[in-house]
């Protein structure tokens, strides 16, 4: 029998997981869990959590500079390659990421519980594809 062609909108269509996604644009990395309004808070010049407007709970982040992180620390212990396909596939470790950050600046509690919310959004979706960041991750 054919589908009836509202079918996705009656019932509602399956959605993707929510992924980490490179905005060229900022040179930054946007992860938001749920897709809701959302207020910013800006914890340093890296990072900024994702707090729901509605509920006031932590729903996501940002990494800003991700350019100036790979200039500063390099990939070597950020990139992680796997096989997807037949295919090496390249990713970077938001949480190796997130880690590097944090340690170039004060060791605040405010900064440690930030970063640690950070760590645990990632948790879910940790690796990001290299195809999408700066020509500088890319030619690793």
């Amino acid at each position: 029998m054919e589908e009836h062609f509202l079918k996705e909108h009656v019932e509602g269509a399956v959605r993707r997981p929510p992924e980490p996604w490179y905005n060229a644009d900022g040179d930054c990395i946007i992860y938001q869990m749920i897709d809701e309004a959302v207020i910013a808070e800006r914890v340093d010049e890296v990072l900024t959590i994702y707090n729901s407007a509605i509920s006031g709970k932590s729903i996501g982040y940002q990494i800003k500079g991700v350019g100036a992180l790979a200039r500063r620390f390099g990939w070597e212990g950020i990139i992680v390659a796997s096989k997807e396909d037949g295919q090496e596939l390249k990713q970077v470790s938001l949480t190796a990421l997130l880690m590097a950050a944090y340690g170039e600046g004060p060791k605040t509690i405010r900064r440690r519980k930030a970063y640690s919310e950070a760590c645990e959004f990632s948790a879910p979706n940790s690796r990001m594809r290299t195809d999408n960041l700066p020509t500088l991750v890319q030619a690793y």
